[in-house]
């Protein structure tokens, strides 16, 4: 699942941190200068939305997935 952060001071130790009591074996990817996070996880989003909320952060998910670099989204075929 992708999310846009309202937020991009964040980074990918407090986010892993704050998603571990739901989920000890969460991976994300994180593109902090986009705000734009993934979350694989057996988490929901309702979950890892309300994770990110606590730190202050609104997460909205993305309607299309996009590439975050380490992510599982890659194709293998960027330029």
């Amino acid at each position: 699942m992708q999310f846009e952060l309202s937020t991009r001071d964040l980074d990918a130790t407090l986010l892993a941190a704050a998603l571990r009591p739901l989920d000890p074996d969460a991976r994300i990817a994180l593109d902090a200068a986009r705000g734009r996070l993934e979350v694989i996880s057996t988490a929901t989003a309702a979950q890892v939305q309300g994770a990110l909320q606590e730190l202050g952060c609104v997460a909205s998910p993305l309607e299309q997935e996009v590439h975050i670099s380490g992510g599982s989204t890659c194709c293998g075929h960027c330029a």
